[in-house]
């Protein structure tokens, strides 16, 4: 485990440095720094599990530290100091999650109690479970790090925590051979699923323990700094600066926020147009790059099969041309929204066929679902999104067309006509009946053969 002491005075960070046996509650290394803005940085680079801070420092203040904690997504636990009570500054503090609040001078008991609920604070985190990496969706992994709208809903914290141990590279190879797709493959400690090809360009990610081997056996490959996965700003950082030679830091971040908020009840053809609008309103390549890749990441959510190879080109090679992106995404979603037309619309004729074969049986949401490979609750929205009217209102009325035509073309009892068309109680079939042809069964028979 890793413990960082951060104090704006050398002496407090000197005495607590040696206040306790660290190695006897399994803490192997202390960092410690006098300079709170250098504290972040040691905070994103190298993996705390323990920080001891003042609560009131220049420039950067514990609460800071604590903050920035939590926007990284780091799971560092907290242990405030401070030389005097401040009650609104624990209050705070508190609320953001810390572990404990000592007064200065530190007793040495109070920090053994500390650090002892801290470790087991540590060890009662959820471990990991076994990820299959070879079914694992890296790229979308990816985009959940990179972009906001889809970060908190697509849940990948778990494959995370798997990784956490390592720390990564981003990679590029120019005029790749299939060798060197290869090579990357047998040095990435099985983790294929963070490799990606494109007529041009082999990108991807490699724990930076593996680089040195793979460099030696690839000359023109191109490393980027290491970061971890759960530092997801240095990750952001560091993927905008290698791959599309662009210094974004967290202010771009936070003007594109408003921004990249698009409507999501508009038909086609309307989001096409707010996109376009949007886009417009952009001033700088930075805010461009990074409302296409939301754009990206939004699209590749709402159909990972149909977007996934575009959108690895447009991640990886495209995006330095963003004007030249933003019409190949429009395009794309033309073209998509056509070939899922047609796909809607055999999945339509596939349901009234069924409905049409088996009229005298249950016909539930269920059956049909299973018929046409689609979740029940799906099926009965994409129902009434592609034809205006309910599932249910489409069996009943097929029910009583076929009710009507055997009133006049045979002789079967109501009942049994009742049953043949999947209604197990009469008197509902023929309240339901009166309801369409403002008459009973008997009497649409005795018409039919008086008229």
């Amino acid at each position: 485990m890793k413990l960082l002491i951060v104090d704006d005075g050398q002496y407090v960070v000197e005495y607590l440095k040696h206040l306790l046996d660290w190695r006897s509650f399994g803490i192997e290394h202390v960092l410690t720094s006098t300079n709170s803005i250098e504290a972040k940085h040691i905070l994103d680079d190298n993996g705390i599990d323990i920080l001891i801070t003042d609560i009131r420092m220049p420039e950067v203040s514990g609460i800071d530290l604590l903050e920035h904690i939590h926007q990284s997504k780091l799971k560092t636990k907290v242990i405030f100091l401070s030389g005097y009570s401040q009650f609104d500054y624990a209050q705070k503090a508190i609320r953001l999650g810390i572990l404990d609040y000592l007064l200065k001078p530190v007793d040495k008991e109070d920090m053994e109690k500390a650090i002892a609920q801290a470790i087991k604070s540590i060890e009662a985190m959820p471990k990991a479970a076994a990820v299959n990496w070879q079914q694992f969706d890296g790229l979308g992994f990816l985009l959940s790090l990179l972009c906001e709208t889809i970060a908190k809903e697509m849940a990948f914290e778990q494959c995370t925590g798997s990784l956490d141990a390592s720390s990564f590279c981003f990679f590029k190879i120019a005029d790749y051979k299939e060798i060197d797709e290869a090579t990357i493959r047998d040095y990435n400690g099985g983790l294929s699923c963070f490799i990606w090809r494109t007529d041009q360009l082999l990108a991807g990610l490699v724990r930076h323990e593996d680089c040195k081997a793979i460099a030696e056996r690839i000359a023109n490959i191109k490393l980027s700094d290491e970061f971890q996965l759960s530092h997801t700003n240095r990750v952001r950082h560091q993927f905008y600066l290698f791959f599309h030679n662009e210094n974004m830091g967290f202010a771009d971040y936070a003007s594109i926020q408003d921004t990249i908020q698009l409507p999501s009840m508009l038909e086609s053809e309307g989001l096409r147009k707010a996109i376009m609008k949007r886009y417009a309103q952009l001033d700088n390549n930075k805010l461009k790059l990074l409302f296409l890749m939301e754009l990206i990441a939004s699209l590749y959510k709402s159909d990972s099969a149909l977007y996934e190879l575009n959108s690895i080109d447009w991640i990886f090679n495209e995006l330095q041309q963003p004007d030249e992106v933003l019409q190949q995404i429009l395009t794309a979603m033309s073209q998509h929204e056509k070939c899922k037309k047609l796909s809607n619309e055999h999945t339509i004729r596939m349901i009234h066929d069924y409905v049409e074969a088996h009229l005298g049986d249950g016909l539930s949401l269920e059956e049909l679902g299973e018929h046409v490979h689609l979740h029940p609750v799906y099926l009965s929205k994409l129902y009434k999104q592609e034809t205006g009217e309910n599932l249910s209102a489409y069996i009943s009325m097929k029910r009583l067309e076929k009710a009507s035509r055997l009133l006049i073309e045979s002789n079967l009892h109501v009942v049994d006509i009742s049953q043949m068309v999947g209604y197990k109680k009469t008197q509902y079939f023929i309240k339901l009946f009166k309801e369409k042809y403002g008459v009973t069964p008997q009497q649409y028979r005795r018409q039919q053969f008086n008229g």
